[in-house]
């Protein structure tokens, strides 16, 4: 009777199916699982199992996180092959509502530009538009380098280890005077932070200092060579005083002393032996004279040892062993004494003619009226 009953209530659809006991544990697996991600929130990752047609590229955007980030937090490369079971680490999406917070508090930090970091990829880890990263950099193009510092909304973490800006990568229509302004310095502070600057255009990918401490380190080193020299200046003065000569070459020469030696260069911040004497022979005596020392050695008047006046090119074969021509020029200043951009001292200095090393390198003297 009751068999009967239950055939004619099935035939006719009217018997529901009732949950058997692996459908309730499945529906209590599913609550498990929403817990776990809720309580993993306050943790750094959440674990996933890959299911059946997933791809690194699919999980990534399913939990809203980037690709380099799920392979970074999994070890992964991109030719790393996932399997079906195979348990992941998700990085936690808190940084992104933190990243948010930021954005609406208006706080910036810096950003060092890692391999394969493109600006699209720091946009959309910052949660930031791209037009908005480029102008908040004053950005004109999509084009940045590893290593290179970019400014970024963050959250209040980061904040707390907030880097400071030390370098600048120069792209295509800076100025000297755009990056100075940009960091808030001086375009002469600029060119003490960058000696390279002083005699060479800006290129672009060209990486200059823009370090405010740095600054700071390089002006009290300025300070306290201005009072060294001042001292070697006083010293020196008393052993020149009464010699004959141009003493207008020599009292502008002296204005150099403790500048940069930089082979190749004249500029007047910098020199090498041969630009140093032309730069001085040009502003003084108004004449153009070669600019290497081996020509320098031909120009003029021929002058030996021992009639040298001060204003006189002293030449020298600096070369161990000797080779028998010019590759070294300094000014004579008088009484045994020359002034010379040293590349050994790595600066201009004033140096005794008399020292074993210059006094049995001297090839002769020139004299230019």
């Amino acid at each position: 009777m009751f068999k009967r009953l239950y055939i004619i209530l099935l035939s006719s659809g009217l018997l529901l199916a009732t949950p058997t006991m692996k459908t309730f544990h499945h529906s209590n697996k599913k609550t498990q699982t929403t817990q776990k991600i809720k309580k993993s929130k306050e943790k750094k990752y959440i674990t996933y199992k890959v299911q059946i047609g997933d791809t690194l590229f699919s999980i990534a955007r399913k939990f809203k996180v980037t690709l380099g980030d799920l392979q970074k937090a999994n070890k992964l490369t991109s030719l790393t092959l996932i399997h079906p079971g195979d348990e992941l680490k998700i990085p936690n999406k808190n940084f992104i509502e933190e990243a948010k917070k930021a954005v609406a508090e208006n706080k910036k930090t810096v950003y060092r530009v890692k391999k394969g970091d493109t600006l699209y990829s720091i946009a959309r880890k910052f949660k930031m538009k791209i037009a908005d990263l480029k102008k908040l950099n004053k950005f004109k193009s999509n084009l940045i380098i590893p290593d290179q510092e970019i400014n970024v909304y963050a959250p209040k973490e980061v904040l707390a280890q907030r880097k400071i800006v030390t370098k600048h990568i120069v792209s295509k229509g800076d100025t000297l005077w755009s990056i100075a302004k940009k960091y808030g310095l001086s375009v002469k502070d600029i060119k003490l932070l960058n000696p390279k600057v002083r005699y060479k255009r800006l290129k672009a990918g060209m990486i200059l200092s823009v370090s405010k401490k740095r600054l700071e380190k390089l002006k009290k080193l300025a300070k306290e060579r201005k009072k060294r020299l001042n001292g070697m200046l006083a010293k020196y003065r008393s052993k020149y005083r009464n010699d004959s000569g141009n003493q207008k070459i020599v009292r502008y020469a002296k204005r150099f002393l403790g500048t940069p030696y930089v082979w190749g260069a004249s500029s007047g911040y910098a020199f090498d032996c041969s630009g140093f004497t032309q730069y001085v022979f040009k502003h003084v005596k108004h004449k153009l004279i070669p600019r290497i020392s081996r020509r320098q050695a031909y120009y003029g008047m021929y002058v030996p040892r021992s009639r040298l006046i001060g204003g006189d090119l002293v030449f020298f074969d600096t070369h161990t062993p000797r080779r028998w021509y010019v590759n070294h020029v300094g000014i004579y200043i008088g009484n045994h004494y020359f002034i010379h951009a040293s590349s050994a001292k790595h600066r201009v200095v004033i140096t005794s003619l008399n020292k074993p090393f210059y006094s049995q390198r001297f090839m002769w003297g020139r004299r230019i009226n």
